[in-house]
């Protein structure tokens, strides 16, 4: 369980310089940020193989193409979530997105929860 709130709280700072060098993300507090990676965490955790598993046949049919949309709309759907959080394009979310997942996969390789 440490390695998760080590992680929510890597990804929490990781966010945070993401959107200080995006200028298509922006995000009000701090909290904000830490919720927002909260929210990120636990969705990866647990709703994320959940849609994989229920999207499998339409994600054979397209060629994997229907997880790389899912992965560009889980943002927006934290947006929702948070109300001081903006993201004003969809290639925002997307260089978002590929900065978050490079980071948080090089952060997950190196922090194993045992």
């Amino acid at each position: 369980m440490s390695g998760f709130l080590l992680r929510i709280i890597i990804n929490a700072v990781m966010l945070f310089f993401v959107t200080v060098e995006l200028p298509g993300i922006f995000i009000d507090t701090l909290g904000s940020t830490l919720l927002g990676a909260a929210i990120v965490g636990i969705a990866n955790a647990a709703i994320r193989p959940l849609v994989s598993l229920a999207s499998l046949p339409f994600n054979t049919l397209t060629l994997g193409s229907l997880t790389f949309i899912t992965n560009i709309f889980a943002p927006l759907m934290v947006v929702k979530t948070l109300p001081g959080v903006q993201i004003s394009s969809m290639v925002a979310s997307l260089t978002g997105i590929l900065l978050m997942t490079v980071c948080s996969y090089t952060v997950t390789k190196m922090i194993h929860d045992r």
